[in-house]
């Protein structure tokens, strides 16, 4: 009687533990889809950023080279400045 008691009692518990797999297996297959979702999504944003990032970079770039050149260009606008005052002066003491 006890080993019926024990056999019935463990097939059970083993049917219980085979039908919470069963059900949770449904769950964790669509948790998985999601999941994987997700994570391509996540890829496509990551690599979009990429770009972006490159991008900036590029301006960035160019802003350093417009900005050296504009400090040049401003150099020779100052040099440009002293000799037309250079030759301003000249010229006023040509006149006396």
């Amino acid at each position: 009687m006890k080993r019926a008691i024990s056999l019935m009692l463990s097939l059970f518990l083993i049917g219980m533990l085979v039908s919470a797999l069963a059900g949770c297996g449904a769950d964790i297959k669509a948790e998985n889809e999601k999941l994987k979702a997700e994570n391509t999504n996540l890829k496509s944003d990551n690599d979009k950023s990429k770009l972006e990032i490159q991008k900036l970079k590029e301006e960035i770039q160019k802003g350093a080279e417009k900005e050296a050149t504009i400090v040049s260009l401003t150099a020779e606008n100052e040099a440009l400045k002293k000799q037309v005052e250079d030759l301003k002066s000249q010229l006023a003491k040509k006149k006396k």
